[in-house]
Parts: structure tokens; sequence; C-alpha cells
């Protein structure tokens, strides 16, 4: 049965690491209620919205893979594997006064249910007054082709400044530009979120800090590490099952390689180096070999330690 998401303004509630059309965070009483491969849509309510979006429906997708929040048990966060945003919101009544949530009586019966199901009937209708169409919504990308290579990112991104990586946030650390992300920046910033890529994260830039270096980030790139006039491109890759080792390495080399393009004229020609979550089983061992021999730094995170995983590697100032 398909839900419905309750989005507030990351501005109005800032407790919620959402990113919207990314990850949705939510509290332990609707643990329940979340599962992957549903369906949702998402209403925004009247508080803190523009005028356009003020007590609407304005997007929908389908629930990806849920995972614990590292840093409070009683809070998860579900992926959105189909981000659409509609290109009209669609308000919660329609022209007859007629509510899109067939069960509610007024928009106040909504208070207290931020999750909650939605009949298939009243889902479609939604949709349908969104102006989507079952072709639209079966032909959209998913997070999942983007990661599997499946799609091409011609279309990419708007380029975002690089800020100051003080501490690593919790959650995406995703500032919103213009529309928001579309499904190719959905799927960098998805694993932003995981334990594994917050704890890389923060080792490295643990390492980075204590020998006088500095590290900046934005909505594409997870670190940049300056050492004087030298520069490092770090791009993170979570690795929680172990038989995707290779397709993680591919999808982060393309990442690597294609900030090092659009990002030129603010990075330079900063080095590329690809971060695991954890170290790689020995018979892909032979990763290493590929990385180095396309002039990437390899490192995994090993317990609470980054060990160097190729002779670049051994290059990055953090071992000498």
């Amino acid at each position: 049965m398909p839900i419905v998401l309750m989005q507030r303004s990351w501005r109005d509630d800032p407790k919620y690491k959402d990113t919207e059309f990314v990850v949705y965070h939510y509290p332990h009483q609707y643990f329940d209620k979340i599962h992957s491969g549903a369906n949702f849509v998402y209403y925004r309510p009247s508080r803190g919205a523009t005028s356009q979006q003020s007590s609407a429906y304005f997007g929908c997708g389908e629930l990806g893979d849920v995972w614990d929040d590292p840093y409070d048990a009683t809070h998860r966060f579900v992926a959105i594997r189909k981000p659409i945003r509609f290109f009209r919101p669609v308000p919660y009544c329609d022209s007859t006064n007629t509510m899109f949530e067939s069960r509610f009586k007024s928009r106040s019966g909504f208070q207290g249910h931020s999750v909650r199901f939605i009949d298939d009937v009243d889902y479609y209708r939604i949709l349908s007054a969104a102006g989507l169409t079952g072709a639209m919504i079966s032909g959209a990308a998913t997070v999942d082709d983007v990661l599997a290579g499946l799609t091409s990112p011609l279309s990419s991104p708007p380029l975002d400044s690089l800020r100051p990586l003080l501490m690593v946030p919790e959650g995406t650390g995703y500032r919103p530009i213009g529309d928001g992300p579309d499904v190719y920046e959905s799927a960098a910033l998805q694993e932003r979120a995981r334990f594994d890529h917050q704890a890389t994260l923060r080792l490295l830039k643990n390492e980075i800090d204590a020998i006088g270096g500095s590290c900046e980030f934005n909505n594409n790139i997870d670190l940049l590490a300056n050492f004087g006039d030298q520069r490092f491109l770090i791009e993170v890759k979570s690795l929680n099952n172990p038989a995707s080792t290779v397709d993680r390495m591919r999808y982060g080399m393309g990442q690597l390689f294609d900030y090092s393009v659009r990002y030129r004229a603010k990075i330079g020609n900063a080095r590329p180096v690809l971060a695991f979550g954890s170290v790689p089983n020995r018979d892909v061992a032979w990763i290493s070999d590929i990385l180095q021999g396309n002039g990437v730094a390899f490192v995994a995170r090993e317990r609470d330690l980054i060990k160097p995983m190729n002779e670049l590697a051994r290059e990055f100032p953090v071992f000498h």
C-alpha cells in the first residue's frame, strides 16, 4: 500500500536530517510503516511553506534501503529510489473540495500522522492531478540505475560552491540549490547518511587536520583535502555488501573523473583518492592495481584506522 510522507521545510524542523528526494529521516513510531519498495507521495504542511506548496503534495517516488541512524537508535533513514518532483503541486483537496486522502474529512486530521497509509485510488488520483502518466513514472530513472551505470548523467546537477568542512555533518550535509537534487545528485548524496561513510570521512578529516591540512566539501564532492599547493579529491564509498565491491569501485571512479572535469576551475588538478568504508575481501584485491593503473589512490577504513591500499595511497600526506 502506498504511503504519504509529511515533509516540513528543512529550516522549519532541523532536528530531522532529511534531504528531500534523497533520504527520509523518521522516528521510531513509524518504523513499522516504512518498507523498502513501497510507493509514496510527499506532502508539505502549511507551516513555513511557500504559497505554491502549502498544504500540497509536491513529489513522489519509491522507497529504497532502510538503515539505522548511526547516532540515534530511535530514528532511521530510508533511501529514495525513484525521485520525481511534481511540475505542479497538488492541493490537499480537488476543485469540488473533496480530500485527495478520502479517509480524512479535513487537513487537521493529518496532525500526528506524518507517515500514513493512503488508498491506491487516492494515490493515483494525486499523480493524475500532478500530470504524471504511467509511462512517465515507469520510465523514470532510479538511483539504482545510476549506481549500476545503466543511465548516463548527461544532465548534470548545478555546480555547487565549495565550503569548509569544519565537522562532518550528520545526514547528507546537503545545501539546497534551485529545485533540489535530481536522480544523479541523489545517488551521490545517499551514502553520506550511512555509518561507514560517516566514520570514514571523520577519520580522514581528523588525520588531515592533525598534520595541518584543511578540508572542503559540497553537495557533490565528499572531501577536498588541501596541503599547501597539494590538493586531493576524495570520494568515499560505503561497502555494506562485499559482493558489490567492483561496482562500488567503478561508480566511485566515475564520480572522481566527473568531478575532476566539472570542478576543474575550482579544484585544479587535484589528485583523485577513492576511500572505502571497509577493507575489501582478498578475492577482489586486484582492484588496488586497477585503481593504481588509472592514477587513483586507494584507501580503506579498518576499525579506527585509514589504511593505504596501493602505492599511490602511500603518497597521501597523512601516511608520511
